[in-house]
């Protein structure tokens, strides 16, 4: 049987395609990043916390010290009455003033904060070891500036104030720039001198007193605390003592300036230009003695500065209870667990304290909303990799990090070392078959010129394909080398000067710096009394003395973030076992498990080392005050360290407890390591 031939003229003209399916495979979506999502979220609502409670809470305490200084520079309710009294917060000097002060004495403060703020905590077992780590940042500088000149203006506002008010009760304040002298009217004013001063020592105590705080640093603080009224009081008694302080770091800096004097009018030419200015400052009663002559100066140089770093503590204790707090923005998008886990991807911690907070609270919630999120969150196919595996995944980063950190107990990562070069591999006969057609079948364009002027320049052009080969290849005349080789030494010998000659400067400062400190306290040693030097002593060694917590918590400078992500996922990993339809959870939980025991393993063998460390003193032992002081430093020692590690390690054993405590023997089905198949046993026999 036979079938007709069929021509091309008989074919049908309609041409044939294939039916259009949406059954095929499309690829998912990867959760996106942070700085598109999360990050301007928090962003956002910081900078609205930052306006309505950090500045809103400043501006009424800057008016408050107005209110203040000016119904004492009117003479109180005994001189203007009561009508005047209660006028004064409204009127228009006082609210100029305030609102300057506001603007040039709190806001450069808060905003220097804002600028340095930092993830990182400052890692130093010693005061000492703490303030040459901040002597060693370009940020301690600006911000020292930043103090100075904020207290400058703080000085100038008081000036300007008391110019206002004052003459009419008090009289004149005698805070002019230059004294009332006719035969000499250009001699600097030694109160506004000494009021500076008191002002610039107080900027540089604020300083330190941040620095010792480490204030740059993130609160990480579970839960927050708040502003209360313990903290208001115990804010007046530090701002009491450091404003103290400040006035006789001034009294004994001023003394010291005025003592110079004399000693800079012997070399030549300076007297010609200090004498129009500071000539007054040669003559007059013992410098010592000079401030008990100024009691009412002494007052107000203390009330200036009482009020000033106020301000800046209100200011300060502000940002540090309003920035840590939780920040929720489920109700701001529509998915947030793809937002939530889009933070955890973030570079910035800060961030992943944020999105962790949040997550805790979602994993530990038993409300029906919460249960049906995190089902979602389980069951999720959109996004690859899914939800759970991205939030697994950077949760275990960041504890497998700072699990890294702590058995480096704190020190930095090794540098990767440079790999060695492969060994070439010996030469073998080709296998590659002959080709069949030895031409090429596709015709080559003809090349313009100017097409191959710009192919010279391609990236794999000939131009670049000559430079990848190497100078060795390429044609230098000798000139050119001659010159190279006279040119390249000079240059190199050249720059090892300059950094041998800045090596020498900084050395040169070092030991300046080291041989005053050592003339003075040789000086005192020999002339000072007996309870100076031992004053002296006593804080020269608190100030150098090896603190064993600190050293502890540099270990693990980010414990209180290692708190949350044991929580989320212990939480999470307990309410799989009747929320996860897939069972996607139970893949990674026995690496969750195993890297939180390795974790608590490291932190118990830790903590056997520290409390070896301490032994208490026999009852019969006859040690001495000084011996018994000792102990009893090295016990709260020991005791604050082991809170430290305490933190994460009990963290670790409530999430291992909880999740054998929720699955029981069904663990068995899971494998383990031996190590840490022994170590989940004692959970499962406890719990």
């Amino acid at each position: 049987m036979s079938f007709p031939m069929t021509s091309p003229m008989s074919r049908p003209s309609t041409l044939l395609r294939a039916i259009p399916s949406n059954l095929g495979n499309r690829a998912s979506a990867p959760v996106p990043p942070a700085s598109q999502t999360y990050e301007p979220l928090i962003k956002s609502i910081l900078r609205q916390r930052l306006t309505n409670r950090i500045f809103t809470l400043s501006v009424v305490c800057c008016w408050l010290e107005t209110i203040f200084w000016t119904v004492w520079g009117i003479g109180g309710r005994d001189a203007v009455g009561l009508k005047s009294l209660l006028a004064v917060p409204f009127r228009p000097s006082t609210l100029v003033v305030a609102a300057t002060t506001w603007l040039v004495v709190v806001v450069p403060i808060i905003v220097i904060r804002k600028i340095n703020l930092s993830a990182s905590r400052t890692i130093a077992s010693s005061p000492a070891k703490t303030w040459d780590s901040a002597q060693s940042k370009n940020s301690t500088k600006y911000t020292l500036m930043t103090y100075s000149a904020a207290a400058v203006a703080a000085t100038i506002l008081h000036v300007l104030l008391a110019y206002i008010n004052e003459p009419k009760y008090h009289g004149d304040p005698r805070l002019s720039l230059f004294v009332k002298s006719r035969r000499y009217p250009y001699y600097l004013n030694g109160r506004l001198l000494f009021l500076l001063l008191s002002q610039l020592t107080l900027a540089f105590g604020s300083l330190l007193r941040n620095v010792m705080l480490d204030r740059f640093a993130l609160r990480w603080t579970l839960p927050p605390y708040r502003l209360n009224v313990f903290e208001l009081i115990r804010i007046f008694i530090v701002v009491a003592v450091v404003s103290s302080a400040s006035l006789f770091s001034a009294s004994l800096s001023f003394a010291a300036i005025r003592m110079l004097f004399p000693i800079l009018y012997k070399f030549p030419l300076l007297p010609l230009i200090l004498r129009p200015f500071t000539g007054h400052f040669v003559r007059g009663s013992l410098t010592l003695m000079l401030p008990f002559s100024h009691i009412g100066l002494l007052f107000r140089a203390w009330f200036v500065g009482f009020t000033t770093m106020f301000v800046w503590e209100i200011s300060e204790l502000s940002f540090d209870v309003s920035i840590p707090q939780p920040i929720i923005v489920s109700h701001l998008v529509a998915d947030s667990s793809v937002v939530l886990i889009s933070g955890l991807s973030s570079s910035d911690r800060v961030m992943k304290f944020f999105a962790l907070l949040e997550l805790k609270d979602i994993a530990s919630n038993d409300s029906p909303a919460a249960s049906a999120r995190r089902s979602d969150l389980f069951a999720d196919q959109k996004y690859s990799p899914s939800q759970w595996s991205q939030l697994c995944r950077e949760c275990l980063l960041l504890l497998g990090h700072d699990y890294q950190l702590f058995l480096r107990r704190g020190a930095p990562a090794p540098p990767v070392p440079a790999s060695s070069p492969a060994p070439r591999p010996e030469p073998q006969l080709s296998t590659t078959p002959t080709p069949l057609l030895r031409k090429d079948i596709f015709r080559k364009e003809k090349n313009s010129s100017i097409r191959a002027v710009l192919d010279s320049f391609a990236s794999d052009g000939p131009l670049a394909q000559a430079v990848d080969e190497g100078t060795e290849s390429i044609h230098i005349p000798e000139i050119i080398k001659s010159v190279e080789g006279a040119v390249l030494p000079q240059l190199e010998k050249s720059k090892d000067e300059v950094v041998k000659s800045v090596s020498g400067a900084t050395g040169i400062v070092a030991k300046l710096t080291g041989g005053i400190g050592d003339v003075v306290e040789g000086l005192v040693n020999r002339h000072a009394p007996a309870l100076v030097r031992a004053t002296l002593k006593h804080w020269k060694g608190w100030w150098r003395e090896e603190r064993l917590s600190k050293t502890v918590e540099g270990c693990i400078p980010f414990r209180e973030l290692d708190v949350l992500a044991v929580e989320v996922l212990s939480h999470l990993v307990c309410a799989s076992l009747s929320e996860d339809r897939y069972g996607v959870v139970q893949r990674d939980t026995p690496k969750i498990i195993e890297a939180m025991l390795s974790f608590l393993s490291a932190i118990e063998e830790y903590q056997i080392e520290i409390n070896a460390l301490y032994t208490a003193p026999s009852p019969d032992a006859n040690l001495s005050t000084k011996e018994l002081q000792d102990s009893e430093a090295k016990r709260l020692e020991v005791e604050k360290a082991n809170d430290s590690l305490g933190l994460v390690g009990n963290a670790l054993k409530e999430g291992v407890a909880q999740i054998a405590r929720t699955f029981g023997a069904k663990l068995s089905a899971f494998k383990f390591p031996s190590q840490t198949t022994r170590k989940l046993q004692g959970f499962l026999d406890y719990c």
